[in-house]
């Protein structure tokens, strides 16, 4: 019985471009870190801060959209065992990376309606500012990927 498995690479020019362009995710992201390193309660109301965490969950949404569809490449023609391993690892981040910021949205939501299983103001923000860097710390990671692949291609990488 044969078993296809497939390869996962990155498309290092189009990731790039989406990275860049997307300057609305930048700008809802240093809000939210913001608000959230302000103070021990944050600087916006509840309702403020519930808008700002679903727009900034729409633009995540489709800055992960955008770098699927475009950014990596399923099945490659050329394999390097080595970008293939960091994209795939990268590449399922997306999903998680997701479900946390709507968790984040969700427990907003909760202390804005004062539903009985709100969490505390502080430790909205405290999940918050974890998950800003969990980001931060997976862009970076796909800028290095970028950089390789680039170093790949022109044949100066390992």
């Amino acid at each position: 019985m044969a078993v296809l498995t497939g390869t996962l690479t990155i498309n290092a020019a189009f990731l790039a471009e989406i990275k860049e362009d997307n300057l609305r995710l930048r700008e809802l992201l240093n809000t939210a870190a913001h608000d959230a390193t302000d103070s021990a309660s944050g600087r916006i109301n509840a309702r403020e801060r519930v808008e700002l965490y679903q727009a900034l969950r729409d633009q995540l949404a489709l800055h992960f959209t955008l770098e699927d569809a475009y950014g990596y490449f399923h099945d490659a023609i050329e394999d390097n065992p080595w970008l293939t391993a960091a994209a795939e690892k990268l590449h399922l981040q997306h999903d998680l990376l997701f479900r946390e910021i709507c968790n984040i949205v969700d427990a907003s939501e909760c202390i804005l309606y004062r539903e009985y299983n709100a969490i505390h103001v502080r430790d909205l923000l405290s999940n918050f500012m974890e998950f800003f860097a969990r980001l931060a710390e997976h862009e970076h990671s796909e800028n290095e990927l970028i950089l390789a692949a680039f170093d790949d291609d022109i044949g100066v990488g390992d």
